[in-house]
């Protein structure tokens, strides 16, 4: 029997199994939704350069899996061996600094972009339809969200339409959902569920943080530790009110 080569990508569900004659940097690319555009290099599982052959033969040993980690402007991706339990690479790239460029479709079927978002500081809740402590913090978040028209309110998943859908109609989730992020999610190095980002009016991050509950005693604080987060952040990335000038004596004043 032929061995496979399983490939597995830094999100749940991305996995995908090609035999070994089949093994080739343009399929590994395919599996990983990478086009060619895209610098594609590998490290193995001492974070060290190595060649595609290299990685591929590495990713035949027990219990090796892989991880991704790509850019912020989606240019370039780093694939390295992982051995579950084991230490992770860092990301070679600098770390984001503003809302990447997206084009996508929420679940409406309307066009949502990251230019569309400018003017209005924008709150993302990164989650996935099967992570427990994101469907716990559904309540609190619908009721954050109605309160805060002062925000684009995004929830991004890799989940695709279909699953995100039922997630919505079975949680009562009450947020802008926008499906088949995986390529932005990437992007924002989002590795665990749920997480929180948020953009000020220009773009610029100026915040990331873990979310979720783990009971329903937790959740109960998913809102007001929220909008402190929230409100903090925004009243420190304010600029200064600007000071009315400074007015001299009236001319002929002096002497009188």
């Amino acid at each position: 029997m032929r061995a496979l080569l399983l490939i597995l990508t830094l999100l749940p569900g991305a996995s995908r199994a090609i035999a070994d004659d089949e093994v080739t940097e343009a399929r590994f690319r395919a599996a990983m939704n990478l086009p060619d555009r895209v610098a594609l290099s590998y490290l193995d599982i001492e974070c060290r350069p190595i060649d595609f052959a290299r990685f591929a033969a590495g990713m035949r040993e027990p219990g090796m899996t892989s991880k991704s980690i790509r850019s912020p402007d989606g240019r370039a991706a780093t694939v390295f061996l992982h051995r579950r339990g084991g230490h992770e690479c860092p990301s070679p790239y600098a770390a984001v600094t503003e809302m990447p460029a997206f084009d996508l479709v929420d679940l409406a079927g309307k066009r949502v972009t990251s230019a569309s978002l400018r003017g209005k500081p924008t709150l993302m809740n990164f989650y996935f339809s099967t992570c427990i402590p994101c469907i716990l913090e559904v309540g609190p978040l619908n009721h954050y969200a109605a309160s805060r028209r002062d925000l684009n309110i995004l929830a991004v998943t890799f989940d695709e339409p279909d699953e995100a859908r039922a997630f919505v109609k079975r949680f009562g989730f009450q947020w802008r959902v926008v499906p088949g992020a995986r390529d932005f999610l990437d992007r924002m190095v989002v590795n665990r569920y749920p997480m929180m980002a948020l953009f000020d009016a220009q773009g610029r991050l100026l915040g990331m943080r873990a979310g979720g509950a783990k009971d329903e005693l937790e959740a109960a604080t998913v809102e007001p530790s929220l909008r402190r987060w929230v409100d903090g952040l925004l009243r420190t990335a304010a600029p200064p009110p600007r000071s009315a000038p400074t007015q001299g004596p009236a001319s002929g004043a002096a002497g009188r």
